[in-house]
C-alpha cells in the first residue's frame, strides 16, 4: 500500500459527525478527519503486514496519521525492538493528546516483554513534555504493576508529578489500578504524603469508583486521604 493509498483510505473512512464528537473528547490541536479507532487499527495492521518503505517515507501530520504510524510500528512482526524504539522516539514528539498515548501503549504489547530496555531507552520521558511524560505514566500502569516493578512505579510516579493535567490524571489512574492489585503497598505509598493534592484526590476518587475494591477499603481511603 502506497502512502497515497493510505491517505486516500483514511479520507474514505472519515465521518464528520464522529469527527465533531471525538474532537470534543480528545481535545487535539491537530487536524482530525473523524476515523474511528477500530478502523485505524485495521488499517495499521494491513500496513504492518507489508510495510515496505512506509516508516522511512511516511510523514504523519494529522491526528489519524500519527495513530496509524504508531500502531503500524506496534503491530509489525519480526522487527528488532531497538528499531521499534527508534520509530517510537521519532513519533512521540508529535503526540498532542491522551488518545495518541493510550491507544499506542495499549497496542504495543511488546513493551511488556521489554520493560528494562524501554525504561533505559526512554528514561528522559520522566522530564519530557506533557504527553511524552504521560506515555511513561501509562506504560508503567499497563506493563509494570508487578511485585518486582512496583517500587519503580512508585518512584517514577512521585518524580513525574507536575502541573500538567494529563500527566497527573494518568498517575492517579495508575495508582488506582495499583490499589486494586497491591492495596497495602499502594496505601502505604500514598501515606508518605509526597503526592500533590490533585493526584491524591483523583486516585481515591477512581479507586472508590472501582468495582474491584471492597466497600471497607473504599471507606478507609476516604477517611484517611480526603480532607473534610
Amino acid at each position: 500500500m502506497t502512502n497515497e493509498e493510505i491517505d486516500a483510505k483514511l479520507l474514505s473512512l472519515a465521518d464528520e459527525k464522529y469527527r465533531e464528537f471525538n474532537a470534543k473528547i480528545v481535545n487535539s490541536n491537530l487536524k482530525m478527519l473523524g476515523v474511528r479507532t477500530p478502523q485505524l487499527k485495521e488499517l495499521s495492521k494491513s500496513i504492518a503486514r507489508e510495510p515496505e518503505d512506509f516508516f522511512e517515507t511516511y510523514k504523519p501530520e494529522n491526528y489519524e496519521q500519527i495513530i496509524v504510524y504508531s500502531l503500524a510500528n506496534a503491530y509489525e512482526k519480526g522487527v528488532l525492538i531497538e528499531k521499534k524504539f527508534e520509530r517510537l522516539a521519532h513519533i512521540l514528539p508529535l503526540f498532542d493528546n491522551w488518545a495518541h498515548v493510550d491507544i499506542t501503549v495499549g497496542a504495543f504489547k511488546e513493551l511488556g516483554k521489554n520493560r528494562e530496555p524501554f525504561l533505559s531507552r526512554f528514561a528522559y520521558l520522566t522530564e519530557a513534555s506533557e504527553f511524552e511524560r504521560r506515555f511513561m505514566v501509562v506504560f508503567l500502569m499497563s506493563y509494570c504493576l508487578t511485585p518486582e516493578y512496583l517500587p519503580t512505579v512508585f518512584e517514577l510516579y512521585e518524580k513525574m508529578q507536575c502541573d500538567k493535567y494529563y500527566v497527573n490524571m494518568g498517575i492517579a489512574w495508575g495508582l488506582s489500578v495499583a490499589l486494586v492489585r497491591f492495596y497495602e503497598q499502594t496505601f502505604a505509598f500514598l501515606e508518605k504524603g509526597t503526592l500533590n493534592d490533585f493526584i491524591l484526590r483523583k486516585t481515591v476518587q477512581k479507586a472508590r469508583e472501582s468495582f474491584r475494591i471492597s466497600p471497607e477499603r473504599k471507606e478507609e481511603l476516604k477517611n484517611r486521604f480526603i480532607k473534610k
